[in-house]
């Protein structure tokens, strides 16, 4: 079984070494003063949308101080030795000075404002470091990508009780995800493996010592180690009065480009460049081709890397590329499952395109699986091909890859992508939070199921360099065919 040091290292290694080990403490702290420089216990509330696990409204318990120029604060000192438990987080608790400092997950170090401009300090954190901009205790602070403008998210302060922690039931809260689990989980046996149930159970002591939101989520994230399947996350709901404080951009993650698609063109080799799926519509897709249709190019690049995924809208690219319709696999739920996977598939319906989620949702929901074809859609190029991918493609993203391989109308170029591709379903499991677990499988139109596996390139390389080895292959005019599955 792998070492739950080895987690920890990798998730901690982000943080930033801070010269020393100390750390505010959090014992016998008074609540926080609300003017001046911060100072004291507060509930440190993050605020955000739509970003993977840390969705919502999530708590944490920070004690601050003055220091020079400012201020420093940070979460409960040893919690990484909690959430770890065992020999693990022994481990941590002795060596915590060199994995995070004091065994803290949350660390916020600013100056102080001048004037009516914020300062801006550092938030990190194994997940992330971020730019946190300080305006006053009493004013939402703002959380931004460095060297992003775009909104990540915000951040209030209250002065905090020690003794009113914690407010959730956490063991409580396993046994309810437990249950959902159970019951929704694309795949019953995938329910019953040794990793989901290491899951459960380390996740299950690290929550009889869980303080506050942030600590819960650092030991989902730690115990998700253990499971051979993707997309199982938690989160909280997002305060209402915070929903009107976010741009659409900010549902998708910071770290992100700017603009969803960008074209290029250089010397007659047109580059795609697709940083997301997100949203309903086609509109963006197709308007990029009909952009590339007019520049007819003797070659097209699409770049994929570090795109996610998304919707079913990634799908629209293939059908811009095809001359004919294609088999793009079958979706399917744990009560279709053995049935597609003997290749039983007639009293399936065929799908040819969906408008919306809910129509997704509600396919699954009425036939247990349906199949997809894609058809083609004007403007068709029917050039040669590249697509640029690597470790950070995931989800919605990964069929287009494969069914592009697999019908030979692109060559893949890059790294192994992620290897995420299933389908959530969000369930609603009290006390404000939410568990998104995949209830749905899905095959390619060879049979191949990407979850965990991803899409192996025809022509592997680093991501950096699969650029200029996409140029060299279109410019010779002869694009190689998959040499590997």
């Amino acid at each position: 079984m792998r070492s739950r040091v080895t987690p920890l290292v990798i998730c901690c290694s982000c943080l930033p070494f801070f010269g020393c080990a100390h750390v505010v403490p959090h014992r016998n702290q008074p609540p926080g003063v609300m003017k001046g420089t911060p100072q004291g216990l507060y509930t440190m509330t993050s605020h955000v949308r739509g970003i993977g696990p840390f969705t919502g409204s999530t708590t944490a318990l920070i004690a601050a101080e003055p220091a020079k120029n400012g201020f420093r604060a940070n979460s409960r000192p040893g919690a990484v030795g909690d959430v770890l438990g065992g020999v693990a987080g022994v481990f941590v608790t002795v060596f915590g000075d060199r994995r995070v400092p004091g065994g803290a997950f949350l660390h916020w170090r600013s100056p102080l404002p001048e004037g009516d401009a914020p300062a801006r300090g550092v938030l990190s954190s194994p997940p992330a470091k971020l730019d946190a901009y300080f305006y006053s205790c009493e004013h939402p602070i703002e959380l931004r990508a460095p060297g992003n403008e775009r909104l990540f998210g915000l951040m209030t302060l209250e002065p905090a009780n020690a003794a009113e922690y914690p407010k959730t039931d956490f063991p409580a809260l396993v046994d309810r995800i437990d249950a959902v689990l159970a019951e929704n989980l694309f795949d019953a046996a995938a329910y019953d493996a040794p990793g989901t149930r290491a899951f459960l159970q380390q996740l299950r002591t690290a929550s009889r010592k869980t303080r506050d939101d942030a600590e819960f989520l650092m030991a989902w994230i730690l115990a998700t180690e253990h499971l051979s399947f993707t997309h199982c996350y938690i989160g909280r709901e997002l305060s209402p009065e915070f929903e009107d404080r976010f741009t659409e951009t900010s549902g998708v993650s910071p770290f992100a480009p700017s603009e969803p698609i960008t074209l290029t063109d250089d010397d007659g080799i047109v580059t795609l460049a697709i940083a997301h799926f997100d949203g309903e519509s086609y509109d963006e897709i197709d308007a990029a081709f009909a952009d590339i249709a007019e520049r007819s190019p003797r070659g097209l690049i699409i770049d994929l890397r570090g795109n996610p995924g998304g919707t079913y809208v990634a799908g629209r690219v293939a059908a811009h590329l095809i001359e004919r319709p294609v088999d793009a696999g079958v979706f399917f739920n744990r009560r279709a499952r053995a049935q597609v996977l003997a290749g039983d598939l007639n009293e399936f319906p065929v799908v040819t395109s969906i408008l919306s989620i809910d129509e997704f949702d509600s396919l699954i929901e009425n036939h247990g699986a349906f199949r997809a074809e894609v058809h083609p859609v004007e403007p068709v190029y029917s050039g040669p091909v590249a697509v640029l991918v690597n470790r950070k493609v995931a989800s919605a993203c990964e069929p287009l890859v494969a069914g592009l391989q697999e019908v030979g109308r692109a060559t893949i170029i890059g790294e192994r992508t992620a290897g995420a591709m299933l389908s959530v379903e969000r369930f609603e499991i009290g006390e404000g939070w939410i568990l998104w677990a995949p209830t749905v499988d899905y095959l390619t139109g060879k049979g191949v199921r990407l979850d965990r596996r991803g899409v192996l390139p025809d022509i592997e390389t680093t991501s950096a360099e699969a650029p200029a080895a996409a140029r060299k292959l279109l410019i010779a005019g002869c694009p190689k065919r998959n040499q590997g599955g």
